[in-house]
């Protein structure tokens, strides 16, 4: 990968503790939202949303811009992730 191996863990590390957080308020989102549709879309876009906020502010603090393979690396890394979000829903 392209992505330095520190940002890469700090973004991993942030988006399982927005998986986590999802985790503890799962019982509301379902009480909360019983008549959505696809609620596990909404989740994992707002947690990838938040951890491309963190990946793009890591390289802006070492005064860099992410390339086009770095966000295809993002891309990667939040993939991975998808089928753990889909399984609150099932």
């Amino acid at each position: 990968m392209a992505i330095p191996s520190d940002i890469e863990d700090f973004v991993e590390k942030h988006i399982k503790l927005m998986i986590s957080q999802t985790e503890s308020y799962l019982p509301f989102i379902k009480v909360a939202f019983p008549y959505s549709n696809n609620v596990s879309d909404g989740v994992y876009n707002l947690i990838i949303g938040s951890a491309l906020s963190v990946f793009v502010n890591q390289y802006a603090m070492r005064m860099k811009n992410p390339t086009v393979e770095d966000f295809a690396d993002f891309g990667k890394i939040a993939l991975k992730y998808r089928d753990q979000v889909d399984q609150f829903f099932i």
